[in-house]
């Protein structure tokens, strides 16, 4: 292990250029493509050792959980094991809706997991002379499904609306299906 010479981009964002900004950018977007090329080591959720995972932000996480032999096991598990049967005249149409869609797209078919950072914020970014020298704090990474990235970015960061506005510059945005899925979780089974 070696320090870094360097200062979280959360500190240095108002004293960099709009230019040195879009750069970091551009260079944390080549970085995230390369660290989700990685090839999966199956088609489950899991640390990257194959192990149970750490994210203080799953209010039932708390200390570890999983690791799921498949992505749609994961998202029963997030949902509490909640089933469209669970439903009761207590929620109005539109919750209704909402929350039968979110079953569907959970429990339908995924692509591979990507590995994923799962706590990426400004904070977690150092940057030194305009150039991304690390990136930190790697506890709650893993092999999650592919809109997790973008999504643990955006709702662990709710408060951040310029980071919002930067985020598709860095990441893939996942489908509007997807990212609403998740908005519904959160919502119901989410700390926000």
């Amino acid at each position: 292990m070696e320090r870094i010479q360097g200062e979280d981009l959360a500190r240095a964002w108002k004293g960099l250029s709009k230019e040195s900004l879009e750069d970091i950018f551009l260079q944390l977007r080549d970085m995230f493509k390369e660290l989700r090329s990685l090839v999966p080591p199956g088609t489950g959720v899991e640390s990257c050792v194959g192990g149970s995972l750490y994210d203080s932000r799953i209010p039932r996480g708390n200390p570890r959980f999983g690791p799921f032999e498949t992505i749609q096991q994961f998202h029963y598990w997030l949902r509490h094991d909640f089933n469209p049967d669970d439903l009761t005249n207590h929620v109005n149409d539109q919750e209704r809706h909402d929350l039968l869609e979110m079953v569907r797209r959970q429990d339908g078919p995924w692509s591979s997991p990507k590995f994923t950072h799962g706590d990426f914020n400004p904070c977690n970014v150092l940057v030194h002379e305009g150039r991304v020298v690390g990136i930190i704090d790697w506890e709650f990474s893993g092999w999650y499904p592919p809109y997790w990235e973008y999504t643990s970015a955006w709702f662990g960061n709710i408060m951040n609306t310029g980071w919002h506005d930067k985020l598709d510059k860095i990441l893939d945005r996942p489908s509007p299906e997807e990212f609403k899925m998740e908005e519904v979780r959160n919502k119901w089974w989410g700390e926000y």
